[in-house]
């Protein structure tokens, strides 16, 4: 884990350590803050926010994969403060969620977007990530977001998923050229290369408005009327099945000891475009290539389970390849 003694005591009392130790860990983009610089911030933008929003914090901090969530009441009620390190796939949260407006996702009450401040509703901490919904039943009511969620791409948009598919080319190219040109099968990183190249060029590549990190742990619970609903969209203008494969790669434990991964995997991926109305062809190709990008950025990063990591990301791959 990292070593924390080295931030604040107003640092280390607020924020909790696993978010101390993945902010670090995370790659900035160009102008963004580092992780460090970040977390160095972050009592003064929840003091400055609390007081802004004439808030009361109620309860410990929990955390996201890059962002602080702080129990609190408003004038409103209970409500949850999210304060993000700034990064490219959260700039345009708080219009996505306006947009969505509360149906099929958490309701935003205010938004700072410079300091990527959000004010939501408070939600019950129960996902879909385990026990009593199976693995099955979460991917239909993942299948059924997708579809209430469903909008056409607004203009203004950052994040457009014909950029990341050039990207993902390019980045299989310098790889192919590099010391680590042999970390993934030569095979797999041709057809990904051709097959990104081929989507980035397709009319309706960008056309949707996609939550791109749907997944099992991103469905809170909504008591009142009782109901699932999204959270932590990373709005992204993409095709509609991009929002399949983060229900791939999640739950991986149960794919993992399934009698057969490559069916079960399959599996999920049918009853999420069976309830979202997608093209399940369409979207094991698209599923391939995310899952590609996630095993090459692994590869330019080297982390520790760097041999795991491609084992998974390869196994997800294969299986979704034609037989």
């Amino acid at each position: 884990m990292t070593d924390a003694t080295d931030l604040p005591r107003a640092v280390t009392d607020l924020v909790p350590p696993g978010l101390i130790e993945r902010v670090r860990q995370h790659v900035p983009a160009p102008g963004d803050p580092s992780g460090t610089e970040w977390l160095l911030t972050v009592p003064r933008l929840v003091e400055e926010l609390v007081g802004a929003w004439a808030l009361r914090v109620t309860g410990a901090a929990a955390h996201g994969n890059a962002s602080l969530v702080l129990p609190v009441e408003g004038a409103g009620g209970p409500a949850v403060l999210k304060v993000a390190w700034p990064h490219p796939e959260i700039r345009d949260e708080h219009r996505a969620l306006s947009i969505w407006s509360g149906s099929g996702a958490v309701r935003l009450f205010a938004a700072d977007p410079s300091r990527s401040a959000l004010l939501l509703e408070r939600l019950d901490p129960q996902d879909l990530g385990g026990p009593p919904v199976t693995v099955l039943d979460s991917c239909e009511e993942l299948g059924r977001l997708a579809a209430t969620l469903d909008r056409p791409a607004p203009p203004w948009l950052h994040q457009r998923a014909s950029d990341h598919l050039r990207a993902l080319a390019a980045d299989i190219e310098t790889l192919r050229a590099g010391p680590h040109a042999h970390a993934l099968p030569r095979r797999l990183l041709d057809r990904g290369r051709s097959l990104a190249l081929d989507l980035a060029a397709d009319t309706g590549i960008d056309a949707r408005l996609v939550h791109a990190d749907l997944h099992h742990h991103n469905v809170l619970w909504r008591p009142d009327p009782g109901e699932w609903v999204a959270i932590d969209p990373h709005p992204l203008a993409a095709d509609a099945t991009w929002v399949v494969a983060p229900a791939l790669w999640n739950r991986w434990e149960e794919a993992a000891g399934a009698y057969d991964i490559r069916i079960h995997l399959n599996f999920r991926l049918d009853l999420i475009c069976g309830a979202a109305g997608l093209d399940p062809d369409r979207a094991r190709a698209v599923s391939e290539l995310r899952i590609l990008r996630n095993a090459v950025g692994d590869v330019q990063t080297q982390p520790p389970d760097l041999a795991d990591a491609l084992t998974r990301h390869v196994t997800i791959i294969k299986a979704l390849q034609p037989a």
